[in-house]
């Protein structure tokens, strides 16, 4: 049941195969919502797998259900599709073919490693007891494809019990899995501020209410709040990615807007930002006499493992891959990932499977990534034989 030799076998079988639809979706990415293309190979490869299918999940995602022969548990194993606003600069020779778009997060990797493991397990699905889940999601990037998805029903129909989850890792090596035994991604909030004073000339700025200057003002503070409002025990990251204002150079601004996000690992983190984001506005305002409206809203929770889960998985992982071959990593991500809306419903295991090309200086969200393509029969073996144990 599960046996690692099955397993193997059938992965050496396809993994050529495997390599050639990673290569065809890298070469035509699909931001997210948009991977209709990609939903449609998804969905091809499932039917003629025999695999029964619903698509349009979430707009453009995709689930397969593989019925075992008996009753028992459904585990959930979930792929994301999406691409990244990128113009790729890998050099390889199936490079994306649209300006301004790439798989620079290995999303390609991860639907046919998806894939993988949905033409394993329906070759054994006689030995399962219980069904496998397959959800192919969209718009993971943007934080949004994940309650989509829940909102079309996903958890339903049938339920859910376990959730597998996978990641790939450009910095551990290929062949290899590595595991956080706790928090694995951080939890992301989003904020935007808008800054709203009175609008002048530049040579008369006594006459106006400045939110350019007030603007410098708040964001020099806003990088006190992790340094001295933190535990230095506990990660976050405040960061503004984007601000806009004024209209010419001998104007004074009237309206400033920025953007940013929040990444801690607590709950208590996350509010304890917002809730000194705006006594620091407040005193900005006093000081400096602009208005201020702050929007401060959760994006995704933290995801975490769960160490029972975890436990089996690891276990399969050791036995189909070797012990040398799964490694606990030093630490977590502060990046987030929308698997959380799964993972803090169900008990769940999420692994990172090392994609690390040597001599390639590179890191997710890089217009130069590229990923070991070894990590796709890894990454099959283990999340197969890790649906397989859970299910016996």
């Amino acid at each position: 049941m599960g046996s690692k030799n099955a397993i193997t076998g059938l992965t050496e079988k396809i993994t050529d195969e495997l390599i050639q639809i990673r290569r065809t979706i890298h070469q035509n990415p699909e931001l997210g919502f948009e991977e209709f293309e990609t939903a449609k190979l998804v969905s091809g490869a499932l039917d003629r797998m025999g695999i029964l299918q619903r698509t349009g999940v979430g707009g453009t995602g995709v689930v397969g259900i593989i019925e075992g022969a008996g009753s028992g548990k459904t585990v959930a194993i979930r792929a994301d599709m999406d691409a990244l606003p990128i113009d790729e600069q890998s050099g390889v020779s199936f490079a994306s073919k649209v300006p301004g778009k790439m798989h620079a997060c290995g999303h390609d990797v991860h639907t046919v490693i998806a894939l993988g493991a949905a033409m394993v397990l329906n070759q054994m699905k006689d030995q399962l007891k219980g069904r496998v889940k397959l959800i192919f999601q969209p718009n993971e990037e943007g934080l949004e494809g994940a309650q989509a998805m829940i909102k079309d029903g996903v958890f339903e129909d049938p339920a859910i019990d376990i959730v597998l989850g996978y990641h790939n890792w450009p910095l551990l090596e290929a062949g290899k899995v590595g595991y956080h035994a706790g928090a694995v991604f951080a939890a992301s909030n989003f904020f935007d501020i808008t800054l709203k004073g009175l609008s002048g000339h530049a040579a008369h700025p006594h006459t106006t209410v400045d939110t350019i200057a007030a603007a410098a003002s708040f964001i020099t503070q806003l990088q006190t709040i992790v340094s001295r409002e933190i535990a230095p025990t506990d990660p976050a990251v405040v960061s503004i990615g984007k601000i806009e204002g004024g209209t010419a150079r001998n104007i004074i601004a009237d309206e400033v807007r920025l953007s940013g996000g929040v990444r801690g690992q607590s709950t208590e983190v996350m509010e304890r930002v917002g809730e000194t984001m705006g006594r620091l506005l407040d005193g900005i305002k006093a000081g400096m006499r602009v208005d201020y409206e702050l929007d401060y809203r959760v994006a995704v929770p933290v995801l975490r493992n769960d160490h029972a889960i975890l436990d089996r998985v690891l276990d399969s992982a050791r036995d189909i891959l070797g012990d040398e071959n799964v490694e606990l990593l030093d630490y977590s991500s502060m990046g987030s990932e929308d698997l959380s809306y799964f993972t803090e419903r169900f008990p769940s295991a999420h692994l990172r499977i090392g994609s690390k090309i040597d001599g390639l200086d590179t890191m997710l969200h890089k217009a130069n990534y590229d990923c070991n393509e070894v990590a796709i029969p890894t990454g099959v073996r283990a999340i197969s034989q890790a649906a397989a144990d859970l299910l016996a």
